[in-house]
């Protein structure tokens, strides 16, 4: 009687333990799950939302074909919402170190949102996402540094007497204006696809299945 007590005791023992183990492997699936879902819903509400500004603004996508004296109201309507409105003063003072830093600063997190987009979803959403994300801070810095030419110009202008055309042609505007065109060509490329029945069917999915 002693020994099969014992061994029944040891059964219950081994028993025990392995539902222990079992525990704390569901705890950490859920865990990992819920912070899964979690990160896949940010970047998806990030990126959402840089889509909802060119939905609403179309134009601001259209390529410059002239010199672009409105530059300063396209960076507005680039990060008018919540997220991106604290980088929207840099535009009125370009040369600003304050300000400039701050700009800085959103570009990084845009690229830490570019990485971890990689990481979460799964191929080739992850890719998908990451490239809009991408393409909408280059366009960001594209403009951002077209509006140091612009005030450059103008500061050029008041030096030299030059006028817009006459200080355009020499601190080389269509080169920059060449640049910020690429960068619209290639973010109207990036939200065609990240807009896609496809695309949106797949990141939806993927967050729903992380939240089961």
């Amino acid at each position: 009687m002693k020994f099969n007590m014992t061994f029944v005791f040891s059964i219950l023992t081994a028993a025990t333990a392995i539902i222990g183990i079992f525990m704390t492997w569901w705890q950490i699936r859920n865990s990992n799950k819920q912070s899964l879902f979690e990160k896949r819903l940010q970047i998806f509400l990030f990126a959402d939302g840089l889509a909802n500004l060119l939905r609403e603004t179309p134009a601001v996508l259209n390529e410059k074909d002239d010199i672009q004296m409105a530059n300063d109201f396209d960076f507005l309507l680039l990060t008018n919402n919540t997220e991106l409105s604290s980088i929207t003063p840099v535009i009125k003072d370009a040369k600003d170190s304050d300000k400039h830093q701050a700009f800085l600063k959103e570009l990084e997190s845009f690229k830490a949102r570019e990485q971890t987009a990689k990481f979460v979803f799964k191929d080739p959403t992850a890719d998908i996402v990451s490239n809009f994300v991408c393409s909408y801070r280059e366009l960001l810095f594209s403009t951002y540094q077209y509006q140091i030419l612009l005030d450059n110009m103008l500061d050029s202008s008041k030096r030299f007497g030059w006028n817009k055309e006459e200080a355009a042609q020499k601190l080389h505007e269509n080169t920059y204006r060449a640049a910020l065109n690429k960068r619209i060509k290639v973010l109207q490329q990036n939200l065609h696809v990240y807009e896609s029945d496809y695309a949106q069917s797949r990141i939806r999915t993927q967050i729903n299945l992380a939240s089961i």
